[in-house]
C-alpha cells in the first residue's frame, strides 16, 4: 500500500498565508490605511517548527463600498461551466461543510445583506451566453447584471460591441489586487478592457496549466531535485525531455507503448497549449492602436514549436493520448489513472487535476510548466482560454453604477475570503503533500501573460488547432504555418476593420 508525508495541516495553513501575502506584495503599492499581519519565514519551516515569525504592515484593500439597495431584486450572473470541470464561483445554495462552497454561500449571503439583492446564477453554455448576451443588447432588455463566459467568447462580446468597458464603470479599479492585472494588455482593444479575473473566478484559476509529477516514480530512477531545477531557473523543455525519455518503458512486453505501459510523460493535447504559453511566445502581437497583429511567422516560435514537437515525440517517450483516442475516457482518465498507478512520471494537467488527487493516496508535486528554454527569464502561463470564466458586465445592464459597485464588492470580498479558501482546498492538508509544491503554485500565480492568440479561433483565427496538427501529425512547421497563415491575415483583417 502507498504511503505519503503530509505537512501537517497548521503549518500548512501558516505557509499558505505568508505565500499569499507574499504574492500581494508583487503588486504595485495602492492607497489606504494599513493592518498589521503576522507572516512565517517558509524557507525554515519544517515539520513542528513553525519557522521566524514576524510583523509587517500590509495596505488595506478595502475599496469602501457604500450599500446599495436593490429592494430584494434578484441580481443575475450567466455563468459558463461544464461536467468535468464545473464552474461553482457563485452556486452555493447552503452550508455543506466543504470549505470553498461554505466560503462561496457566506461571500453570496454578505453581499445579498449588505446590498438587499439576491444573488441569482443562471447557468448557459458559452456559445448561448454569448448568442443571448447579443440579443438582450439588440432589444435592450436586461438579461443579466454580470457575465461568466470563457476568454474566446468573452473577446467576441468584447469586439461586438456587447459588454461594457469595465475601466469605464464608475466603481471598477483594475490596479486592486483583487483583480488579475497580468491578462490587462494582452486581452485589451484599443486600450480598453471588457472582461477581467477577480479572486471570484475560482473556476478560471482552476483552469491554470501546471505539471504534476509522480514523487515515487521520480525516487525510483534517482532523477535530480526537479524543486531545485525550478528554483535555479533550469527547468527547460531540454531539462523536462531527458528525464521522460529516463522513464518511459514497456511494461507487458509486447513491443509497443500502449496506455497500460509506464510514461515518461502522459497528457492530451491541451499540453501543447500549455507549452506555448510556458515559452510566453506572444502568438499574437499588438500594433500602435493596440489592435491585434499576428505574430506566428517568425524564427522564435519556429523553434519554439521545434521544441514541442521534440518534446512530444512518441520516440522521446511522450505518450499523447490523442495519438490513440480523442475520447472523454481517453483525455481525462487515462492520463489521471497513469499518474496514480505510478506508471508516469509527469502530466500535464491544470490546479483542477491537483484538486482531484485529495481523494488518493499518490505521492505528487506540482511544479511550473517549463521554460522553452535556459535564456527565458521567466516562467510563465496562460488562463485556459476555452474552459474557466471572466467577469464582464453586458452592454444592455443600465444600472452601471450600482452593478458596477457589487462587482467590486464580490471581488474584494473574495479576495478575502473565497480564493484564500480555495488555495487551502488545493493545498492545505488534503492536494499538496510539501512546501516545495506550495511555494511552486505561488510563481505559477505571479506568471500569467495574455496572448489573443489564444482567444481569436471564432473569428477563423484558429492557431492551436494548427499547433496541434503540428505536433500530433508530425508536419512541417514552417510550410504550414504559412499556409494557415494566409487564411488567418484575410480573418484578421476583417475583424481589425470591424473593430475600427
Amino acid at each position: 500500500m502507498k504511503t505519503t508525508r503530509r505537512i501537517p495541516a497548521i503549518i500548512l495553513a501558516v505557509l499558505l498565508l505568508c505565500a499569499f501575502i507574499s504574492g500581494l506584495s508583487s503588486c504595485a503599492e495602492k492607497p489606504g490605511g494599513d493592518q498589521t499581519v503576522t507572516t512565517v519565514d517558509p524557507g525554515v519551516a519544517s515539520a513542528g517548527d513553525t519557522g521566524n515569525v514576524t510583523e509587517e504592515t500590509a495596505p488595506d484593500y478595502d475599496p469602501k463600498i457604500d450599500p446599495e439597495d436593490w429592494e430584494g431584486n434578484d441580481f443575475t450572473i450567466l455563468y459558463n461551466g461544464n461536467d468535468i470541470e464545473p464552474n461553482m464561483d457563485f452556486v452555493a445554495s447552503e452550508i455543506n461543510g466543504s470549505i470553498l462552497n461554505d466560503a462561496v454561500y457566506n461571500r453570496n449571503l454578505k453581499i445579498q445583506d449588505k446590498h438587499k439583492l439576491v444573488i441569482k446564477p443562471v447557468f448557459m453554455k458559452d456559445s448561448d451566453i454569448q448568442k443571448n448576451v447579443a440579443a438582450s443588447v439588440k432589444s435592450g432588455d436586461v438579461l443579466a447584471h454580470l457575465v461568466e463566459a470563457n476568454q474566446t467568447y468573452s473577446t467576441t462580446m468584447s469586439i461586438n460591441g456587447e459588454l461594457h468597458e469595465l475601466s469605464a464603470l464608475s466603481k471598477i479599479d483594475l490596479s486592486k489586487p483583487y483583480w488579475n492585472s497580468s491578462f490587462l494588455s494582452g486581452s485589451s482593444i484599443h486600450g480598453k478592457n471588457y472582461f477581467a479575473y477577480s479572486d471570484a473566478n475560482v473556476h478560471a484559476f482552476g483552469a491554470t496549466p501546471c505539471t504534476l509529477f509522480n514523487k515515487t516514480v521520480h525516487k525510483d530512477f534517482k532523477l535530480d531535485n526537479i524543486y531545485k531545477i525550478v528554483e535555479d531557473g533550469g527547468w527547460t523543455f531540454a531539462v523536462m525531455s531527458e528525464m521522460v525519455k529516463i522513464v518511459t518503458g514497456d511494461l507487458d512486453g509486447d513491443q509497443v507503448i500502449t496506455k497500460d505501459d509506464r510514461f515518461g510523460m502522459i497528457a492530451n493535447t491541451f499540453c501543447i497549449d500549455c507549452f506555448i504559453s510556458g515559452s510566453g511566445f506572444q502568438m499574437v502581437s499588438k500594433d500602435e492602436e493596440d489592435l491585434p497583429v499576428l505574430n506566428i511567422i517568425n524564427e522564435n516560435f519556429y523553434s519554439v514549436l521545434e521544441g514541442i514537437k521534440s518534446l512530444c515525440a512518441e520516440e522521446n517517450g511522450m505518450f499523447l493520448v490523442d495519438r490513440i483516442s480523442t475520447t472523454t475516457e481517453a483525455r481525462e482518465y487515462w492520463t489521471a489513472q497513469a499518474l496514480t498507478d505510478d506508471r508516469a512520471l509527469f502530466l500535464i494537467g491544470n490546479f483542477k487535476d491537483v484538486e482531484k488527487m485529495r481523494s488518493t493516496d499518490t505521492d505528487f508535486g506540482v511544479v511550473p510548466i517549463p521554460k522553452y528554454n535556459s535564456d527565458q527569464q521567466d516562467y510563465m502561463i496562460h488562463m485556459q482560454a476555452n474552459i474557466g470564466a471572466a467577469m464582464s458586465v453586458p452592454a444592455s445592464t443600465f444600472e452601471t453604477d450600482s452593478v458596477s459597485a457589487i462587482l467590486e464588492d464580490i471581488a474584494y470580498e473574495s479576495y478575502l475570503t473565497v480564493m484564500p479558501s480555495y488555495m487551502e482546498v488545493v493545498i492545505q492538508g488534503q492536494s499538496i503533500r510539501d512546501v516545495e509544491s506550495l511555494k511552486c503554485i505561488q510563481m505559477i500565480r505571479n506568471s500569467y501573460y495574455s496572448d489573443m492568440g489564444f482567444m481569436l479561433g471564432s473569428y477563423g483565427i484558429n492557431i492551436l488547432d494548427t499547433c496541434r496538427k503540428i505536433i500530433c501529425n508530425n508536419t512541417d512547421i514552417v510550410s504550414t504555418l504559412t499556409s494557415a497563415n494566409r487564411q488567418f491575415k484575410v480573418n484578421l483583417k476583417k475583424l481589425s476593420d470591424s473593430i475600427k
